[in-house]
């Protein structure tokens, strides 16, 4: 078989999950301040550093975890609040995708591989992202936070992700940019590429592969890899 036909083959049967901020979108600026503000409504701090352990997790959960909430209605008027303060924040400075994701996105597509979004954010914001910059129309299915009881680490979205697109764990690929995604991905039994955006590559070590752009990205080259680790 040739390297062309081979790398070809190497494609069959794949399916691809993404998540969404820090992968796709270029967010996690925003998402930080968003959060950074409702923290200074609880008259919490949160520093960068402090943010970074978090990114992946859902909203939710560190909400319940690091904030002065009790009930459930608590939690709510907290995710309401923090919701109001990345609108504004979007608003005001843009939101755009990661450089290059567009197009490795419409690669991707070009061999008809089922796609899946899996993030650990609430589906208002999710729709309110992937709407704004037109990203949607490439996904066959969405999870969001909101459809699973565990957020990243456990591999709930993951699981229930290539459920929906009716494929076995262990032929999915999936894209993050967060060590809990990655923990996520690799306790879910599926090959995992992390993007090198905002954390330390020794933070992703346990990612098969670690890029730093889908600049000239090839789907293809990428399964190849896989295949052979």
């Amino acid at each position: 078989m040739d390297e062309k036909n081979e790398l070809i083959e190497s494609i069959s049967g794949k399916a691809v999950i993404f998540d969404m901020d820090g992968t796709l979108v270029d967010s996690t600026k925003a998402d930080f301040l968003a959060w950074q503000k409702l923290f200074s409504y609880y008259n919490k701090q949160l520093t960068f550093s402090d943010y970074v352990p978090l990114l992946g997790m859902k909203s939710s959960q560190v909400v319940r975890d690091f904030l002065p909430v009790n009930t459930e209605e608590e939690v709510q008027f907290a995710l309401t609040k923090k919701l109001a303060f990345f609108h504004a924040i979007i608003s005001e400075n843009g939101i755009y995708p990661v450089p290059f994701a567009d197009v490795f996105l419409k690669q991707i597509r070009q061999y008809n591989v089922p796609l899946a979004l899996a993030t650990s954010s609430r589906r208002v914001k999710m729709e309110m992202v992937m709407e704004k910059l037109n990203l949607l129309i490439y996904f066959d299915t969405v999870v969001t936070g909101g459809d699973v009881k565990n957020g990243k680490p456990s591999p709930d979205i993951f699981l229930l992700a290539a459920e929906k697109l009716n494929v076995l764990p262990q032929d999915c690929i999936v894209f993050e940019d967060a060590a809990n995604g990655v923990k996520a991905a690799k306790n879910a039994g599926m090959r995992c590429v992390a993007l090198s955006s905002h954390q330390t590559i020794e933070s992703l070590q346990e990612a098969d592969l670690v890029i730093d752009t889908f600049e000239n990205l090839s789907f293809p080259n990428i399964c190849f890899q896989l295949e052979r680790k």
